[in-house]
This record gives C-alpha cells, sequence and structure tokens, in this order.
C-alpha cells in the first residue's frame, strides 16, 4: 500500500475518533450547563426520616437526570426563624415544608409563590384527597402542594390497663380523669397521662386536639376574630388542670421526645399523640406490637364536645418564581406521591406517623406491607378511620385569617396552659389570658 494513502486513512481514523470524543465530551458539558438545581427543605430531622427522603431524591435525580434535587433540613424549634431569614436574605429554597400556620407566617415574608400552577400539574398524576388541599386555599389560589397527613389519637399501654383492671380505652373525658387517677402509681414512677404543659409546639398540639374535642376547635369568627374565650374551652382547660396532676412531675419541660419515651418506657400509661413512635415501641417497650393501644379523642359525656382530633395537612410551598424550576417541582412532587414510591415512603420512613394524602388503594397496600407498620395495621388503620373527624386551629372558619401565624409560631395555647399550671390560675383565668395573646398580636 502506498505510504501516504496509509498515512492518510490512519489519519481520518484518528480524525473520526478524536471527533467523536469531542462531540461526547461537548454533549456532556452540554447536559451539564442544563441541568437544573432544585433545593427542598423540610424539619423532618430524625435519620430515619431523612434517609428514606434521601431514597426518593435519588430514584428521581437518576430518572430526570436534567434535574438535581437536594434535601436540606432544618429542625421545627428554628424553622420559623431560619426560613424567613432565609427569605429576606436571598438564599431560600425551592420547595419549602409547611404546615398550615406555618405557611401563613411565611407567607408574610412575601417569600412564598402561588402553587396552583404546579399542583394542578400534579393533580392530573395523582388523586389528593381534598380536606388536605382545602387548608392551603387562600385568595383564589392554592399555596403549596400537600405530601403527607397526621392526626393525634389517645394512646395507651394496653398491658397497664390490664393491671388495673379496666377492661377499655376511655370513650369519655370523665373516663380519662377516672383512668389516669387508677392507673397513677408514684411509687412505681408510674402516671396515668403524660400531658405536655410546655411552651413548646407538641404542648399546642395537644392542648388544641383537648380544645377540640371539648367543643372549641373554631378559635376564630369569620371576621378573624379571637372566640375562644368560651365555655367550651374553659371546660377544656378545666380538664386538663385535673389531666395535670396524673401526669409526671416535670410535664412543663416535656415535648414530643419526652410524651413518647413516657409511653414507651411505662412512666405513663397514656399520651394523645401521633402514632410516630411504632420503631421505638418494638425496640424498647419490652412489649408487642399488639400492647399498643389506639383510639379515638374521648369527649365529654354530656354530649358538648364532638368527635374531634387535630390534623395536620403536611405540604411543600413554591418558593422559586423560576418556570423552568417549578416544572422540576412539579415533576419531583408527581413522582413522590405515586403508588410504589409514595407507599414505601409513608411505611419506612417514620411507620405510622404519615398518613397518605392522596386516594390510591395501591398506595395503601405497599404502605401497610413495610415490615413495621405490618405489625401496627390496627393502630394505623385507626388514624385512616379518624381522618374524616379531624380539624386545624384557625382554619376552621369560613375566612383566612394569617394571625395564626403568630397562635402556632409562640404556641399561645401552650403558654396558658403552662401559666395556668406554674402560677396556679383557674382555667378561667388561663382562657382569658388565651385570648389577650391573640388580640394582642401585632
Amino acid at each position: 500500500m502506498n505510504d501516504s494513502i496509509f498515512k492518510n486513512k490512519h489519519l481520518e481514523k484518528w480524525m473520526k475518533v478524536f471527533s467523536m470524543i469531542f462531540a461526547s465530551i461537548m454533549l456532556t458539558i452540554n447536559v451539564e450547563a442544563k441541568t437544573i438545581q432544585l433545593t427542598m427543605q423540610h424539619m423532618e430531622q430524625p435519620p430515619s426520616r431523612v434517609e428514606a427522603m434521601q431514597v426518593v431524591v435519588d430514584k428521581f435525580n437518576a430518572k430526570y437526570p436534567q434535574y438535581r434535587m437536594k434535601q436540606n433540613v432544618v429542625g421545627w424549634g428554628e424553622a420559623y426563624s431560619r426560613v424567613t431569614a432565609q427569605v429576606e436574605a436571598g438564599v431560600g429554597v425551592d420547595l419549602q415544608q409547611a404546615i398550615p400556620a406555618f405557611f401563613t407566617a411565611i407567607r408574610r415574608t412575601g417569600g412564598v409563590q402561588p402553587a396552583t400552577g404546579v399542583f394542578n400539574k400534579v393533580a392530573k398524576e395523582v388523586k389528593f384527597i381534598e380536606a388536605y388541599v382545602d387548608q392551603y386555599r387562600a385568595d383564589d389560589e392554592i399555596w403549596a402542594i400537600p405530601a403527607f397527613g397526621m392526626l393525634e389519637l389517645l394512646m395507651y399501654n394496653k398491658k397497664h390497663f390490664e393491671e388495673a383492671g379496666i377492661s377499655h380505652p376511655p370513650k369519655t373525658t370523665e373516663e380519662v380523669l377516672a383512668a389516669a387517677k387508677k392507673l397513677t402509681i408514684p411509687s412505681k414512677g408510674q402516671y396515668g397521662f403524660a400531658l405536655p404543659a410546655s411552651d413548646t409546639l407538641a404542648g399546642t398540639q395537644s392542648i388544641y386536639t383537648w380544645m377540640g374535642a371539648f367543643g372549641g376547635k373554631k378559635i376564630f369568627d369569620d371576621n378573624c376574630r379571637p372566640t375562644v374565650n368560651n365555655p367550651h374551652n374553659i371546660k377544656a382547660y378545666t380538664f386538663l388542670k385535673e389531666l395535670a396532676k396524673y401526669s409526671p412531675p416535670d410535664i412543663g419541660a416535656y415535648a414530643w421526645a419526652e410524651v413518647e419515651g413516657a409511653l414507651v418506657s411505662g412512666k405513663a400509661s397514656m399520651i394523645t399523640f401521633k402514632n410516630a413512635f411504632m420503631n421505638s415501641w418494638i425496640n424498647n417497650s419490652g412489649l408487642g406490637a399488639s400492647d399498643l393501644g389506639a383510639a379515638p379523642i374521648p369527649v365529654p359525656s354530656d354530649g358538648s364536645g364532638e368527635r374531634f382530633s387535630l390534623s395536620y395537612s403536611n405540604a411543600f410551598m413554591v418558593m422559586t418564581d423560576d418556570p423552568e424550576k417549578q416544572e422540576g417541582l412539579a415533576k419531583f412532587m408527581a413522582f413522590w406521591l405515586k403508588p410504589k414510591i409514595y407507599g414505601e415512603w409513608l411505611g419506612t420512613s417514620e411507620p405510622g406517623l404519615f398518613l397518605p394524602v392522596t386516594e390510591n388503594a395501591e398506595t395503601n397496600r405497599i404502605m401497610f406491607s413495610a415490615p413495621v407498620l405490618s405489625q401496627f395495621k390496627k393502630q394505623h388503620q385507626m388514624s385512616l378511620d379518624e381522618a374524616p373527624y379531624t380539624g386545624m386551629y384557625g382554619f376552621m372558619q369560613n375566612n383566612y385569617c394569617p394571625t395564626v401565624g403568630q397562635f402556632e409560631g409562640q404556641n399561645f395555647t401552650a403558654k396558658a396552659m403552662e401559666k395556668m399550671i406554674i402560677e396556679d390560675i383557674s382555667p378561667k383565668e388561663a382562657v382569658e389570658y388565651l385570648e389577650e395573646l391573640m388580640l394582642n398580636v401585632n
């Protein structure tokens, strides 16, 4: 073969190889340049919840390489101040977890974008339970995309009940007090109830659940004037003051961890709580799944209250107005809420705590098949059964009342409870103080 011909062919071969390598490099650079960075921020700090969310994030990033989602975690204790500071500094995230009152507070910063467009895209892929959407409707817009629900039940130690000769869980508030008194044995370090009488969100949630059960679920009228100073809530605080007598002496420092720990350790026989501690019950109580009882929140025997529990729609606010990012957020939420991914996440993130916000039998089947949750089907089904009888403070009236953000953020119900216990004021004075706090919101 002619040497020049050989050299030309050899050169052509290498030029083709070089062209392919160059094209590959340019394609990679182009793809990387078009990768849209997305950040979600949530307040579910326990490691199991962070790990479960990372599984969802990793699967999303693998399926949609044009996006790169990452998660940030902020504790609830600092959420109000941290997110407000982020917005004010212009370093906010794209997707921010919210509960309804938290949303109203952060919306006032101007950092929350209407989420109607994103929601509608997700709603084409999954069927939402409307009650979870309604908590984020205001001014003809939807302001967050629901992700999971929560509600409170009366959780109790069946072994303690058997030992005390109590044959069934309390159905009335009078039965709660009678059972709590009978179950309180200070010499054994055992108390009938663990009531969080602290200036915390845990206190706010538990106290409001009882306010609702006594008929006081509506804290504003339709003109957003506080309406808490009423006979229903005076009865509720009277009940709570009595219940505190059958609680551990350090309940003034109780938040979620202490309430859960009291039931799991056997220090308390009853709590009002979410089904958030099934792993802990199995690992630390020394008892089996069948020894954990769950019942609806009891009501007054005179018919003045109603079947009720606090219910949260945990959702994600859209914090960016970038259309390309919003498209990515819609894809992420739709991906997360599809039956297989969502059912696995519900069943493993924190078994029993999170309730589905979509209507899908396949999601529920996968959720209930999770290793831990499959042992607590009765308790978790109780949460699903109680969902129609729930509500949320500040969202029971016809109009949107922004000051509910301060009501929750400053733990007004808990402050009133704390004052009643520490200063030994009357329930009537405690309720008057609660309304005074609400009236003085700027």
